[in-house]
């Protein structure tokens, strides 16, 4: 009799330990990416000052006027002054970029502010800090392109070349690492 139970205890215990083995591996098997806490500021329907907060993940760089820019995604939500939610927010933002400084095992952005149409509202988008650390995880990723990214940075690169050169970094974090 008691020789089911434990049967049944080992099962249970060998299906509970390998999904959370399972779940830490899809975790460290996740792409890594420059990202960036965003937040912003408009003036809702009443006057009052509502808030955007989100995440940005950074997929892509481009030079437009001159100037290298940041292309991601944000998610987060748009509230009004009164802290009622008005939308989910899911959709492309393109940031100036300045301020870039990187390590063999860093890279740290800052974001300028800008204004952009957010759920048919313009939103006032603050000055924030992008970056990403190799370090995180259990394998230190892009350290190759962190490196390379580092010597062109000592000089001061032009604009197609630091765009081109944060593509390069941008594209090794976001693969899959190679087992």
């Amino acid at each position: 009799m008691k020789m089911p139970r434990l049967t049944t205890l080992a099962v249970t215990m060998t299906l509970i330990c390998g999904s959370v083995v399972a779940a830490h591996a899809q975790e460290s098997d996740e792409p890594r990416a420059i990202t960036a806490r965003v937040h912003g500021t408009f003036v809702d329907k009443a006057g009052g000052g509502g808030v955007l907060s989100g995440d940005m993940t950074i997929v892509r760089f481009e030079v437009r006027n001159g100037v290298v820019t940041a292309i991601g995604a944000i998610v987060g939500a748009l509230a009004d002054s009164a802290g009622n939610v008005i939308g989910a927010v899911d959709q492309e933002l393109a940031l100036p970029v300045g301020g870039v400084a990187s390590t063999c095992n860093q890279l740290r952005m800052d974001l300028a502010a800008t204004d952009a149409d957010v759920l048919q509202t313009l939103v006032h988008f603050d000055k924030e800090v992008a970056g990403f650390d190799s370090r995180d995880g259990t394998t230190p990723k892009a350290l190759a392109v962190l490196c390379t990214a580092s010597t062109l940075l000592r000089d001061t690169p032009p604009p197609d070349a630091l765009a081109g050169a944060l593509n390069v970094v941008a594209a090794a974090m976001a693969a899959k690492p190679v087992r």
